[in-house]
Formats: structure tokens, C-alpha cells, sequence
């Protein structure tokens, strides 16, 4: 009789922990980076939220940004996040779940 091998299809679980950036003190004369995973309505959640603050900070500047992979949602390779990093003072990002 042969031995019979039984593997566990669940893969253990991957923790990693990031210390989140630190706080601006103020959005004023800085740009800010608008990211999109394509899923339906985060663009329209990122104009809304350009729109508001434009109006309380005026001097802010926007660029908008999409993931780099992929078709219906799209993801950000690490390079791309690395360039969007350089381009930009911070992020806001929207996933519309």
C-alpha cells in the first residue's frame, strides 16, 4: 500500500505592520496626490473631495492617479506608488466598497 500525503490548502496568514505617515499641519500650498482603483463612484468621491477642499485650501494643488495593473479594478505596482510618493505631498485614496 502506498503512503497517502494530505497537505492543508489554507495558507497561514501574512501580518505586516506600517507606521503611518506623519500628519501634515496644514494642506495649503501642498499637493496632493487623488488615487482611484477604478471600482464604480471612487471618482466621483475623489472630485467631490477635491472640490471641497479647493475651497478651504486654495492654494492646494491636485494631480489624479489610477493603479498601473490591471483591467476593471487596477493596482498600484510598487514602483508606481514609489513615483506617486515623490510627486506628492499625500495621498487620498478611495476604493467606492
Amino acid at each position: 500500500m502506498s503512503p497517502l500525503k494530505v497537505y492543508n490548502p489554507v495558507a497561514k496568514p501574512v501580518q505586516s505592520r506600517l507606521a503611518p505617515a506623519p500628519r501634515l499641519s496644514t494642506l495649503e500650498g501642498r499637493r496632493i496626490g487623488l488615487y482611484w482603483n477604478m471600482k464604480a463612484g471612487g471618482d466621483v468621491a475623489l472630485e467631490h473631495t477635491q472640490r471641497l477642499l479647493e475651497k478651504r485650501f486654495p492654494q492646494a494643488r491636485f494631480s489624479f492617479y489610477h493603479g498601473d495593473v490591471g483591467f476593471t479594478m487596477r493596482h498600484l505596482t510598487p514602483r508606481e506608488a514609489d513615483r506617486i510618493a515623490r510627486e506628492v505631498d499625500a495621498v487620498i485614496g478611495t476604493t467606492s466598497d
